[in-house]
């Protein structure tokens, strides 16, 4: 109920009556499981109305999932009675991680056990218990949180706040002989913010202002320069903490990933196939 949170926090201050009409019928519908016609048609009018994309505009200032926009566009498909969800519909779904989930796979005769766990601040005292004896921990980041808040207490920068979470990680007694791969994710939601040049990553981070490109640093065929350079700069942040305090004992692995590019996982998920590996051959000292 984004639009209800935005309004309430007073980030949109010209709200069209016809909205205001609509709205108490909007968050009614939206409690139940079942959507009917009704509720696709004035869900329509709330997205076409000029004061919901002002607000949508501010995003950043209030807690919207990152597919709002996705369904939201597509309305009229999602509302038929024969819709089935495509592939990218599936990978553009977000649920928030609460607890711990446990997965099993096998590629290539290799078998991996792969333990997912929640992010937020209330979810991290969970963790510890699925460190024993790993090979590795996939740290996730969204790259495109440099402008945004956490949702715990809408004040702390959501980037700043994965860069202190990396830095316990990263420092943690137990954990220093383990491995970290990064993937530095939406990257294609960071593009999108960067070149709409809306928010400026040196007002969040003002050091950005005196960052220059590494020389190793290879960009992708046709890519904006200013997407290169703030892609760069969120990784060395990582890469500053890690090699900082490193001993020599673990690494961090950076890639950068684009979760709803299929071909863009696929490759990073070969590389970090190879890569975990070659860390459990190391921990066994077989290499």
């Amino acid at each position: 109920m984004w639009w209800f949170q935005a309004r309430g926090g007073a980030h949109l201050k010209d709200v069209h009556k016809a909205t205001g009409d609509i709205s108490p019928i909007i968050f009614v519908w939206g409690i139940q499981r079942v959507l009917g016609n009704e509720f696709f048609d004035h869900a329509k009018k709330l997205w076409d109305d000029e004061g919901v994309k002002a607000c949508f505009e501010r995003s950043n200032e209030y807690q919207l999932i990152d597919c709002a926009q996705y369904f939201l566009d597509r309305i009229d498909s999602v509302r038929q009675s024969e819709y089935t969800p495509t592939d990218q519909d599936l990978l553009r779904c977000r649920v928030l991680t609460s607890g711990i989930f446990e997965t099993r796979f096998q590629v290539d005769k290799v078998n991996f056990h792969m333990f997912d766990v929640g992010g937020q601040r209330d979810e991290r005292r969970k963790w510890i218990q699925c460190f024993n004896d790993v090979t590795a921990i996939i740290f996730v980041v969204a790259s495109s949180s440099y402008n945004m808040v956490i949702r715990e207490d809408n004040n702390t920068n959501r980037l700043r706040e994965a860069l202190d979470l990396f830095r316990s990680i990263w420092n943690n007694r137990w954990l220093r002989t383990i491995s970290v791969i990064l993937f530095l994710n939406k990257q294609d939601m960071l593009a999108e913010k960067v070149l709409a040049g809306k928010s400026k990553i040196e007002d969040y981070f003002p050091e950005y202002a005196r960052y220059t490109i590494p020389n190793e640093a290879t960009p992708e065929p046709g890519e904006d320069p200013r997407v290169t350079r703030a892609k760069f700069f969120i990784r060395d942040e990582f890469l500053r903490i890690s090699t900082a305090s490193g001993d020599g004992r673990h690494y961090c692995y950076p890639h950068f990933t684009c979760a709803v590019d299929t071909e863009n996982i696929r490759r990073v998920f070969n590389d970090c196939r190879d890569i975990i590996q070659r860390m459990h051959l190391r921990q066994y000292e077989l290499l």
